[in-house]
């Protein structure tokens, strides 16, 4: 588990009730035992369209897959000797899905969650399998703002 502050921009249709995004995010998490110390690192510029299934007063779920560019960083030191230093930059696809809370289509701000998942997504490791990035991330609250709606 991570803070991963998120910064994006997007446009929304009205008509069709779709959204797009475009985001970045940014992460790093490690482990210190016994001597064993791990560092992950991920960087993302991801790529979503999303469009909303209903609204049931107010609550408004939606679905849609996210495209990401990402680079993945992964390095293992075990007393002080370095036994693992990988990076690679890889093109990623997953599932965006979560729900606004919007009392109607014209408000100029909305609350969201938004969770996403990355099904594969990881580093190889030589002889001993590979580190895993596939998380589902959790964004729990985001206050989305529509400036064209402000003035």
């Amino acid at each position: 588990a991570s803070v991963m502050p998120e910064f994006g921009a997007g446009y929304y249709l009205h008509k069709p009730d779709m959204n797009f995004n475009v985001s970045y995010r940014s992460y790093k998490s490690g482990t210190n035992t016994y001597g064993l110390v791990q560092s992950a690192r991920r960087q993302s510029v991801g790529f979503e369209i999303t469009k909303y299934l209903f609204d049931y007063h107010g609550f408004v779920p939606f679905v849609g897959p996210v495209f990401s560019a990402e680079r993945l960083s992964f390095s293992e030191s075990f007393e002080d000797v370095l036994t693992a230093d990988l990076s690679e930059d890889k093109l990623a696809m997953g599932v965006t899905f979560g729900w606004d809370i919007r009392p109607n289509r014209i408000q100029s701000w909305v609350l969201r969650t938004n969770l996403r998942w990355y099904p594969q997504l990881g580093i190889e490791v030589a002889d001993q399998g590979e580190v895993s990035f596939s998380n589902i991330e959790f964004n729990f609250i985001q206050l989305i703002v529509y400036p064209g709606r402000m003035f």
